[in-house]
Protein backbone atom coordinates (compact mmCIF):
# COMPACT_ATOMS: atom_id res chain seq x y z
CA UNK A 1 0.00 0.00 0.00
CA UNK A 2 1.35 3.45 -0.91
CA UNK A 3 2.30 6.11 1.62
CA UNK A 4 -0.58 8.24 0.36
CA UNK A 5 -3.18 5.71 1.48
CA UNK A 6 -1.54 4.16 4.58
CA UNK A 7 -3.10 5.05 7.91
CA UNK A 8 -1.31 4.45 11.16
CA UNK A 9 -3.56 4.45 14.23
CA UNK A 10 -2.99 6.93 17.02
CA UNK A 11 -2.04 5.48 20.40
CA UNK A 12 -5.73 5.48 21.33
CA UNK A 13 -6.54 3.39 18.26
CA UNK A 14 -8.04 6.20 16.15
CA UNK A 15 -6.78 6.13 12.52
CA UNK A 16 -4.82 9.20 11.50
CA UNK A 17 -5.80 11.27 8.46
CA UNK A 18 -4.12 9.93 5.32
CA UNK A 19 -1.82 12.09 3.22
CA UNK A 20 -4.31 11.80 0.36
CA UNK A 21 -7.14 13.04 2.57
CA UNK A 22 -5.00 15.93 3.76
CA UNK A 23 -4.18 16.92 0.18
CA UNK A 24 -7.85 16.67 -0.74
CA UNK A 25 -8.79 19.01 2.11
CA UNK A 26 -6.05 21.48 1.14
CA UNK A 27 -7.43 21.54 -2.42
CA UNK A 28 -10.98 22.02 -1.15
CA UNK A 29 -9.90 24.98 0.97
CA UNK A 30 -8.04 26.48 -2.00
CA UNK A 31 -11.21 26.22 -4.05
CA UNK A 32 -13.26 27.87 -1.30
CA UNK A 33 -10.78 30.73 -0.96
CA UNK A 34 -10.66 31.18 -4.73
CA UNK A 35 -14.45 31.10 -5.00
CA UNK A 36 -14.85 33.71 -2.29
CA UNK A 37 -12.43 36.04 -4.09
CA UNK A 38 -14.12 35.52 -7.48
CA UNK A 39 -17.64 35.96 -6.09
CA UNK A 40 -16.59 39.21 -4.41
CA UNK A 41 -14.93 40.45 -7.61
CA UNK A 42 -17.39 39.31 -10.28
CA UNK A 43 -20.67 38.73 -8.47
CA UNK A 44 -22.70 35.54 -8.80
CA UNK A 45 -23.74 35.95 -12.43
CA UNK A 46 -20.18 36.83 -13.51
CA UNK A 47 -18.60 33.88 -11.72
CA UNK A 48 -17.95 30.63 -13.57
CA UNK A 49 -16.61 27.27 -12.50
CA UNK A 50 -13.68 27.89 -14.86
CA UNK A 51 -12.85 31.18 -13.13
CA UNK A 52 -12.90 29.54 -9.72
CA UNK A 53 -10.76 26.60 -10.88
CA UNK A 54 -8.18 28.80 -12.60
CA UNK A 55 -7.95 31.12 -9.59
CA UNK A 56 -7.34 28.08 -7.39
CA UNK A 57 -4.84 26.79 -9.99
CA UNK A 58 -6.66 23.49 -10.42
CA UNK A 59 -8.57 21.89 -13.28
CA UNK A 60 -12.33 22.05 -13.77
CA UNK A 61 -12.39 18.29 -13.20
CA UNK A 62 -10.82 18.83 -9.78
CA UNK A 63 -13.49 21.41 -8.98
CA UNK A 64 -16.20 18.86 -9.70
CA UNK A 65 -14.59 16.36 -7.34
CA UNK A 66 -15.46 18.76 -4.51
CA UNK A 67 -18.53 20.70 -5.65
CA UNK A 68 -21.41 20.19 -8.05
CA UNK A 69 -21.58 23.78 -9.38
CA UNK A 70 -20.98 27.39 -8.39
CA UNK A 71 -24.13 27.55 -6.27
CA UNK A 72 -22.88 24.57 -4.26
CA UNK A 73 -19.59 26.27 -3.46
CA UNK A 74 -21.38 29.53 -2.60
CA UNK A 75 -23.71 27.77 -0.17
CA UNK A 76 -20.72 25.98 1.36
CA UNK A 77 -19.11 29.36 1.98
CA UNK A 78 -22.30 30.73 3.50
CA UNK A 79 -22.77 27.71 5.79
CA UNK A 80 -19.28 28.34 7.16
CA UNK A 81 -20.15 32.00 7.70
CA UNK A 82 -23.49 31.11 9.28
CA UNK A 83 -21.75 28.96 11.89
CA UNK A 84 -21.47 31.83 14.37
CA UNK A 85 -24.96 33.19 13.70
CA UNK A 86 -26.69 31.24 16.51
CA UNK A 87 -24.49 33.10 18.99
CA UNK A 88 -26.08 36.38 17.90
CA UNK A 89 -29.59 34.99 18.24
CA UNK A 90 -28.83 33.53 21.66
CA UNK A 91 -27.91 37.07 22.74
CA UNK A 92 -31.26 38.30 21.42
CA UNK A 93 -32.92 35.39 23.24
CA UNK A 94 -31.36 36.45 26.55
CA UNK A 95 -32.56 40.03 26.00
CA UNK A 96 -36.11 38.83 25.30
CA UNK A 97 -36.09 36.80 28.50
CA UNK A 98 -34.80 39.81 30.42
CA UNK A 99 -37.56 41.95 28.93
CA UNK A 100 -35.38 45.05 28.82
CA UNK A 101 -35.75 47.30 25.79
CA UNK A 102 -32.19 48.61 25.89
CA UNK A 103 -30.78 45.08 26.09
CA UNK A 104 -32.95 43.99 23.15
CA UNK A 105 -31.88 46.97 21.07
CA UNK A 106 -28.21 46.31 21.84
CA UNK A 107 -28.52 42.64 20.88
CA UNK A 108 -30.29 43.49 17.62
CA UNK A 109 -27.57 46.03 16.87
CA UNK A 110 -24.99 43.25 17.30
CA UNK A 111 -26.73 41.12 14.67
CA UNK A 112 -26.00 43.92 12.19
CA UNK A 113 -22.29 43.33 12.77
CA UNK A 114 -22.63 39.97 11.03
CA UNK A 115 -23.97 41.68 7.91
CA UNK A 116 -21.11 44.17 7.96
CA UNK A 117 -18.54 41.38 8.34
CA UNK A 118 -19.95 39.27 5.50
CA UNK A 119 -21.16 41.98 3.12
CA UNK A 120 -18.91 40.85 0.27
CA UNK A 121 -20.47 37.39 0.22
CA UNK A 122 -24.02 38.52 0.87
CA UNK A 123 -24.17 40.44 -2.39
CA UNK A 124 -23.50 37.40 -4.64
CA UNK A 125 -25.74 35.32 -2.38
CA UNK A 126 -28.68 37.64 -3.08
CA UNK A 127 -27.97 37.35 -6.78
CA UNK A 128 -27.98 33.58 -6.47
CA UNK A 129 -31.26 33.56 -4.52
CA UNK A 130 -32.95 35.69 -7.16
CA UNK A 131 -31.81 33.30 -9.90
CA UNK A 132 -32.45 30.03 -8.06
CA UNK A 133 -35.73 29.56 -6.13
CA UNK A 134 -34.45 26.29 -4.63
CA UNK A 135 -31.60 28.12 -2.95
CA UNK A 136 -34.03 30.76 -1.72
CA UNK A 137 -36.14 28.09 -0.03
CA UNK A 138 -33.06 26.66 1.70
CA UNK A 139 -32.03 30.05 3.05
CA UNK A 140 -35.55 30.97 4.13
CA UNK A 141 -35.71 27.66 5.98
CA UNK A 142 -32.67 28.62 8.01
CA UNK A 143 -34.70 31.25 9.84
CA UNK A 144 -36.76 28.47 11.41
CA UNK A 145 -33.52 27.03 12.74
CA UNK A 146 -32.49 30.42 14.13
CA UNK A 147 -35.87 30.71 15.85
CA UNK A 148 -35.18 27.33 17.43
CA UNK A 149 -32.19 28.96 19.16
CA UNK A 150 -34.58 31.14 21.18
CA UNK A 151 -35.04 28.42 23.78
CA UNK A 152 -35.14 30.72 26.81
CA UNK A 153 -37.76 33.01 25.33
CA UNK A 154 -39.92 30.21 23.93
CA UNK A 155 -39.82 28.34 27.25
CA UNK A 156 -41.11 31.47 28.99
CA UNK A 157 -44.06 31.98 26.65
CA UNK A 158 -47.40 30.39 27.49
CA UNK A 159 -47.58 26.90 25.90
CA UNK A 160 -50.58 27.87 23.78
CA UNK A 161 -48.62 30.83 22.35
CA UNK A 162 -45.38 29.04 21.48
CA UNK A 163 -46.17 28.08 17.90
CA UNK A 164 -47.31 31.64 17.19
CA UNK A 165 -44.23 33.03 18.93
CA UNK A 166 -41.94 30.76 16.87
CA UNK A 167 -43.58 31.87 13.62
CA UNK A 168 -43.40 35.53 14.59
CA UNK A 169 -39.72 35.17 15.43
CA UNK A 170 -39.09 33.86 11.91
CA UNK A 171 -41.04 36.73 10.35
CA UNK A 172 -39.21 39.32 12.43
CA UNK A 173 -35.85 37.77 11.53
CA UNK A 174 -36.72 37.87 7.83
CA UNK A 175 -37.72 41.52 8.17
CA UNK A 176 -34.47 42.33 9.97
CA UNK A 177 -32.52 40.44 7.31
CA UNK A 178 -34.08 42.52 4.54
CA UNK A 179 -33.47 45.78 6.36
CA UNK A 180 -29.90 44.86 7.30
CA UNK A 181 -29.10 43.94 3.72
CA UNK A 182 -30.35 47.25 2.37
CA UNK A 183 -28.97 49.50 5.08
CA UNK A 184 -25.76 47.72 6.12
CA UNK A 185 -24.69 45.74 3.06
CA UNK A 186 -25.88 48.08 0.30
CA UNK A 187 -25.34 51.19 2.39
CA UNK A 188 -28.67 52.79 1.56
CA UNK A 189 -29.08 56.11 3.37
CA UNK A 190 -32.84 56.57 3.02
CA UNK A 191 -33.34 55.18 6.53
CA UNK A 192 -31.02 56.08 9.38
CA UNK A 193 -29.57 52.96 11.03
CA UNK A 194 -30.23 54.19 14.56
CA UNK A 195 -33.81 55.11 13.74
CA UNK A 196 -34.27 51.70 12.12
CA UNK A 197 -32.96 49.98 15.26
CA UNK A 198 -35.39 51.92 17.43
CA UNK A 199 -38.33 50.93 15.24
CA UNK A 200 -37.28 47.30 14.87
CA UNK A 201 -36.83 47.00 18.63
CA UNK A 202 -40.37 48.27 19.16
CA UNK A 203 -41.69 45.93 16.44
CA UNK A 204 -40.20 42.98 18.30
CA UNK A 205 -41.60 44.08 21.65
CA UNK A 206 -45.07 44.72 20.25
CA UNK A 207 -45.26 41.64 18.02
CA UNK A 208 -43.94 38.86 20.23
CA UNK A 209 -46.08 37.27 22.95
CA UNK A 210 -44.68 38.27 26.33
CA UNK A 211 -42.65 36.10 28.67
CA UNK A 212 -44.45 35.45 31.99
CA UNK A 213 -45.76 36.64 34.34
CA UNK A 214 -48.48 36.78 31.73
CA UNK A 215 -50.74 39.73 31.20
Amino acid sequence: MSAATDTEPDPDGTPQTTVREELREVTRQRLLSAAEAVFQRDGYSGTTVGNIASTANVSRATFYVHFTDKSDVLMTLMRANLAETPDYWREVDAALVLGDRDALRASLRNTLNWYAQHANLLRPLREALAANPTLAQRVEGSFAGFADEMTGYLAGVRPQDRDRAHLRLQLLMIQLDQLAYRIVVLGQKSIDREVMLDEVTDFWRLTLPPVGPFR
